[in-house]
């Protein structure tokens, strides 16, 4: 078996990615269920997840179709994550400089795992390379030695255009928040 390229944007993906880690369109055409029929609020539909990571809260937020890559930033790269992890102490943790990525569909927010070094886990459960896993309010996340706790809510709208990330106390005592998150 070869690698899949991708029909819509020419990708070259890893012989066993089901989806072009790219632009997120389905690579095997052999599936046996039909899709589910969807509402037509579901596009309009926000999908805001909740990362506690110690006492940090960061949250994120995912329109349908949305894809946002994990990892954490390097001097030397040409390609960023678009969530850089670095604050939490990425490198230490192990998390990879392009680890994981999020993205919503019809049947909820998924998790993937784009080859990291040190894993991603759901639940204790190490997520195979590039085999997309549903994520659920609870679940608990690690990447690499990093642990996150998931809370996981469903808008009918709303806006997406930033992450925000708050501290329970910074060094002045002052809650602190991130800046504007841009997407790819």
């Amino acid at each position: 078996m070869s690698d899949h390229i991708c029909p819509r944007c020419q990708f070259v993906n890893a012989k066993q990615s089901p989806v072009c880690i790219e632009c997120g369109q389905l690579l095997t055409d052999d599936l046996d269920a039909t899709r589910p029929l969807t509402s037509p609020n579901t596009r309009n539909r926000i999908h805001t997840l909740v990362f506690q990571i110690g006492d940090d809260q960061l949250s994120i937020s995912l329109k349908m179709a949305e894809r946002l890559i994990l990892g954490r930033q390097a001097n030397h790269m040409a390609d960023r994550p678009d969530l850089d992890l670095g604050r939490f102490k990425a490198a230490e943790h192990g998390i990879s400089r392009i680890h994981a990525t999020l993205e919503c569909n019809e049947a909820g927010v998924y998790l993937m795992d784009l080859g990291s070094r040190n894993g991603t886990y759901v639940n204790g459960q190490t997520l195979a390379a590039f085999s997309p896993c549903y994520l659920n309010h609870g679940d608990v996340l690690r990447f690499g030695k990093l642990t996150v706790t998931l809370a996981l809510i469903i808008e009918e709208n709303g806006d997406n255009r930033y992450a925000t990330s708050t501290h329970a106390r910074s060094k002045t005592g002052k809650l602190e928040e991130s800046i504007r998150l841009l997407r790819v």
